[in-house]
């Protein structure tokens, strides 16, 4: 698992990037108090996921579309890796 930070520079998006599209339901994280502060930690599938979701976002889809197109992806990604 990840924290945000390592999740952003690993997937490519901005912290602000994952917390939207956190919000928007694309991707979930486990927060875990650590020292009195709260911090999100990220699974390995929302991570492959996101990396997704950002390569068809800077290629200019839409959030929505781009989260389709990531879920495509993982379903079948031998239709893409061709």
């Amino acid at each position: 698992m990840l924290r945000i930070t390592e999740m952003a520079r690993q997937t490519g998006a901005s912290v602000d990037e994952l917390r939207y599209i956190e919000r928007k339901g694309f991707i979930s994280s486990v927060r875990k108090c650590i020292v009195q502060r709260e911090v999100r930690q990220y699974r390995d599938a929302d991570i492959n996921k996101t990396g997704l979701i950002i390569k068809y976002r800077r290629q200019g889809f839409t959030w929505d579309t781009a989260y389709r197109k990531a879920l495509e992806e993982m379903a079948k990604p031998s239709l893409f890796n061709e």
